[in-house]
């Protein structure tokens, strides 16, 4: 069953492709469809896992996995066409089923409107408007995370505003989603909920700085808030570039510094190789462990964990098609209450990342006047 589910998901693949020649076919110039992605994408690798006890009441047991280890398959499709709309459409290809929705494992499926060079108005499924550049990054390209990065369910139905300065460097992007709550909440017609998440982000470019900051209201409850405060920080000189991430969450106004994260890294590319280090730290001080539900949903409870590894990447004679990496990272963490998790987690991995950029072959022909 699950293969015959992905086998459907190729051959939807190809048949959007087959579909786009025939409407394209049937436009002018000033309305002629340009393909902008149009790619699949897969990431795989061999993981080596140990788990070391602390002795808690609830530590991690002193155990050893390893296998095969499927990370990421992903469709990709997006394009212009009329004037000034625009669409970009991602899914997870994946065995079983949403398990809240149907729109579960669709990342983005949202259609923007380009008013002018400096206003722009969006629609449909896509990542809340949260900064920094972790969580701006593509998941595949995410190797290891903490808790708030993989507890984040940050692609919701939303509708946005993004207004962009006379320079074409700053962005400002007003948004109203669904919050990340309605997850958390209870299963099954989440949206009925009525839970909303309201955004502002300011991307801003000064040359080798750049931020992604953001002042973000979660709706936990009806009328009642979390709030975050995210510091999205770039530098990029020459072939180093490094990024630290601070991302503040406010439950409760006695509280306002007790939960947090703190996510960095370096990378410096030499040729065909890349080299970085990457670590961070969280903590849920803000939330009793044994109070349910949690009023910060992303961090659990009580916790306090670090994370820090490094990693090489490797692109096989340049080619941005094929990309070789070996990493090495542990997690740990911290004891602070009894019933919460303590121990340690030691990850080493050799994978493989590929894609099939369709555009590479036939974007000339896709996105010709001639159609």
């Amino acid at each position: 069953m699950k293969i015959n589910k992905i086998k459907t998901a190729i051959l939807v693949a190809f048949a959007l492709f087959s579909l786009s020649k025939l409407t394209a076919q049937e436009t002018n110039d000033s309305v002629r469809h340009r393909f902008t992605h149009l790619k699949l994408e897969m990431r795989a690798g061999f993981d080596v896992q140990h788990s070391f006890s602390d002795g808690g009441s609830a530590s991690l047991s002193d155990t050893t996995d390893y296998g095969f280890n499927g990370h990421y398959f992903n469709l990709l499709l997006g394009g212009e066409f009329g004037k000034g709309f625009s669409y970009f459409f991602r899914q997870r290809i994946i065995a079983n089923a949403g398990a809240s929705t149907f729109f579960d494992n669709t990342d983005f499926l949202y259609l923007q409107y380009q008013i002018n060079d400096h206003w722009a108005i969006r629609a449909g499924k896509e990542a809340i408007a949260n900064g920094g550049f972790e969580y701006d990054a593509a998941p595949i390209n995410v190797y290891y995370a903490g808790d708030y990065w993989n507890n984040y369910y940050c692609f919701q139905l939303a509708g946005s505003v993004k207004f962009t300065d006379k320079s074409q460097r700053h962005h400002l992007t007003l948004q109203v989603a669904n919050s990340p709550y309605v997850h958390y909440m209870g299963k099954g017609n989440e949206w009925k909920q009525g839970l909303l998440a309201y955004s502002l982000l300011w991307s801003g470019d000064f040359g080798f700085f750049k931020t992604l900051y953001s002042v973000n209201f979660f709706e936990r409850k009806r009328g009642q808030f979390v709030g975050c405060v995210t510091l999205g920080n770039r530098f990029e000189v020459g072939r180093w570039s490094w990024y630290i991430d601070y991302m503040n969450r406010v439950s409760r106004t006695d509280a306002i510094f007790s939960s947090f994260s703190v996510i960095s890294r370096m990378d410096v590319a030499i040729k065909h190789v890349n080299l970085f280090v990457k670590g961070g730290y969280e903590q849920n001080m803000a939330d009793y462990p044994w109070v349910s539900p949690a009023k910060d949903c992303f961090v659990t409870p009580g916790q306090r964990s670090a994370f820090y590894g490094l990693g090489v990447e490797y692109h096989p004679r340049g080619s941005e098609a094929v990309r070789l990496h070996a990493l090495l990272y542990q997690i740990h963490y911290f004891p602070v209450y009894d019933g919460v998790v303590s121990g340690r987690k030691l990850t080493a991995q050799i994978g493989l990342t590929w894609n099939i950029d369709f555009l590479r072959y036939f974007g000339k022909r896709l996105n010709s006047d001639n159609l």
